[in-house]
């Protein structure tokens, strides 16, 4: 099957998939393999993938260091289609330091959220009484 072909058929069989790992940073490589694995068969080019890959370490890193350190914290990923995008959520246990809202109007300090703004086609921050879920989303090349 050609490559563009075979792109094609993989995009349109895309699962919805989810992740839950511990909140431990001996993790993130799993975390990464799992996006990258859903970039993959999303039929997402390859610089996209490492976009994903890079997007996902941050926002895993910062659920794990602001978000579910507590004892059994755990992190959880979902990867789905939306609107022709590959959407993914990363929830963790903490209370966010900083309001729901576009990630760009929210940076102070640390650059993960920057980094994932940068590289992504939409970011968004969204706190909940349980925790929070930063959803991020990458579209395929035109």
């Amino acid at each position: 099957m050609s490559g563009i072909l075979d792109r094609f058929v993989k995009a349109g069989a895309f699962k919805e998939r989810g992740l839950r790992i511990p909140a431990d940073l001996s993790m993130l490589k799993d975390a990464r393999d799992w996006a990258a694995g859903a970039a993959a068969d999303f039929g997402l080019a390859e610089e996209d993938r490492f976009q994903v890959r890079l997007a996902t370490s941050e926002a895993v890193t910062n659920a794990i260091l602001h978000g579910s350190a507590a004892d059994g914290g755990a992190v959880e990923l979902q990867a789905r289609e939306e609107g022709g995008a590959l959407v993914f959520e990363v929830r963790d246990a903490g209370a966010a330091a900083v309001p729901d809202g576009p990630v760009e109007r929210l940076i102070e300090g640390g650059r993960g959220l920057e980094l994932v703004a940068l590289v992504m086609d939409d970011v968004q921050l969204e706190r909940h009484g349980d925790g929070s879920v930063l959803r991020y989303a990458k579209r395929r090349a035109a």
